[in-house]
């Protein structure tokens, strides 16, 4: 896969538990982002407060 800049606040993708999610960057950290997922479960909302960290291997942007 090739690797590609991704920016604060740009709208990714990523599969998590069987499900493929979206949201929205808040922070980068060295392997990873900090994602404020859109629609989020009422699993992901009382375990992650709705905001996850996800490596950068498995996000990738969404292009408009």
């Amino acid at each position: 896969m090739e690797t590609q800049a991704i920016e604060l606040q740009t709208d990714v993708t990523f599969k998590w538990d069987n499900l493929r999610l979206m949201g929205a960057i808040e922070k980068e950290y060295e392997n990873s982002f900090l994602v404020q997922v859109e629609n989020p479960s009422k699993e992901i909302m009382e375990k992650y407060n709705g905001r996850m960290v996800i490596s950068k291997k498995i996000c990738e942007k969404i292009l408009n």
